[in-house]
């Protein structure tokens, strides 16, 4: 199915998407080293630790508010939430005044903001979107955020030590306009729908709401092998990104000197480009074939090739296993989003994509306690563990989508 041809809320979702992403991915990504610099790795990744708990907790929020209320006045709200959240960052983190326990606050309150968006912003794509049109949905939407990955930590990587400022106003810009657009062009199906009367308090009622989720067998296995397998790619900003800083060898590129933040950079570079060149050549090698087999191969080159960069270090090789690990995500993450579709009942998308994000904000947790857990094992060590969580999510992956152990119903 072509982009011409996605319902306009779609295309709105890819197109200020793309612009949001590449300016968050400039600055979001290095946050972790100005923490880790000013505060210490122990003292970040506690913080990072509790800033993913405080996210999980927000987006169960968020996502019970968003099926109660408008999803379009959710997203507008945290949209102008964030730009303020960023223009306070930018101010708090210039070298006149440079206040990092403010930032780092900052960076944490942005969680509430994200809350308020993606619930909403997810909730309202699947609204309108069919189930025939949903894989190719996926597989642009995430075509065009890995190339804004690339273009955000291209800029970032070369502008973040010397500009900060500009690009914490960049992103202020950008969220200033795509929030006008949204307001502007959006389509909220849910306008009409005839709200749920709620007569118990609202905390009572989001704790009812997200128990069916939490019954959902199937679902929740589904979310734990989410977990397990996401965390071995968010170290590359967190405990990979943070030990390349400190033990990587610098060394010179056509005339460029390459540190550790810089090669973080390029990491995450390569895999963006990847994604924007080979993208739609995967897609069509494995759409014929079982979706199953195929998201299990793709996870397990995705955590074995993570898994490796935890150790490796010259710069040849970590290319290579991030080059493998790429090929993986491109194998598996279109799949994961569609049975994840499959698996949400219908008048509780908004709660089921909140409770859902409790895989990326575990993965979260769980790649932030590198940081902490690194202190004590060796890079080796680390490896072996990272690349142990993956082969679990790989059994639960399987089980969840391929097994009569549970009685909700296995997705087509």
């Amino acid at each position: 199915m072509k982009f011409s041809q996605f319902p306009s809320n779609v295309k709105l979702r890819i197109i200020c998407g793309f612009f949001d992403h590449a300016a968050s991915m400039s600055v979001m990504p290095f946050m972790v080293l100005y923490i880790a610099d000013e505060l210490g790795k122990v003292t970040s990744g506690i913080l990072l630790s509790a800033n993913v708990i405080f996210s999980l907790l927000c987006n169960l929020c968020g996502g019970y508010f968003a099926d109660r209320f408008s999803r379009k006045g959710q997203l507008v709200a945290g949209q102008l939430l964030f730009a303020i959240i960023m223009i306070l960052m930018a101010i708090f983190i210039h070298p006149a005044i440079n206040m990092p326990w403010i930032v780092s606050t900052l960076f944490m309150l942005s969680a509430i903001s994200g809350a308020m968006i993606f619930p909403a912003l997810e909730a309202l794509i699947i609204d309108s979107t069919t189930e025939e049109m949903r894989k190719s949905v996926y597989v642009t939407a995430y075509w065009t955020n890995n190339l804004a990955t690339a273009i955000g930590t291209a800029i970032g990587g070369l502008f973040y030590k010397e500009h900060r400022v500009l690009l914490f106003t960049l992103i202020v810009v950008i969220m200033l306009i795509n929030t006008a657009v949204f307001q502007r062009y959006l389509i909220d199906p849910t306008v009409n729908k005839v709200r749920k009367v709620v007569e118990a308090h609202w905390v009572r009622d989001l704790l009812s709401s997200y128990k069916v989720a939490m019954k959902d067998t199937r679902f929740v296995v589904f979310t734990t092998a989410m977990i397990f397998v996401f965390s071995a790619e968010f170290a590359l900003t967190n405990y990979i990104g943070v030990r390349l800083h400190n033990v990587f060898k610098p060394f010179d590129l056509f005339g460029i000197h390459i540190d550790g933040v810089r090669m973080m950079s390029i990491l995450l570079i390569e895999n963006t480009l990847l994604v924007v060149t080979i993208t739609f050549l995967i897609a069509k090698l494995t759409e014929r074939r079982n979706q199953v087999y195929v998201l299990l191969l793709g996870t397990f080159l995705y955590t074995g090739g993570y898994g490796l960069a935890h150790h490796l270090t010259a710069w040849y090789l970590l290319i290579i296993v991030i080059f493998i690990a790429t090929v993986g995500e491109l194998m598996q993450t279109p799949i994961i989003s569609v049975f994840q579709a499959k698996l949400m009942p219908e008048d509780k998308r908004a709660s089921y994509i909140a409770f859902s994000s409790l895989g990326y904000s575990g993965a979260g947790l769980v790649a932030s306690s590198g940081l902490i857990i690194g202190t004590v094992l060796n890079s080796m060590m680390m490896s072996i563990y990272v690349i142990i969580l993956g082969l679990i999510g790989m059994l639960l992956f399987y089980l969840s989508v391929h097994s009569h152990l549970f009685k909700q119903p296995i997705p087509d």
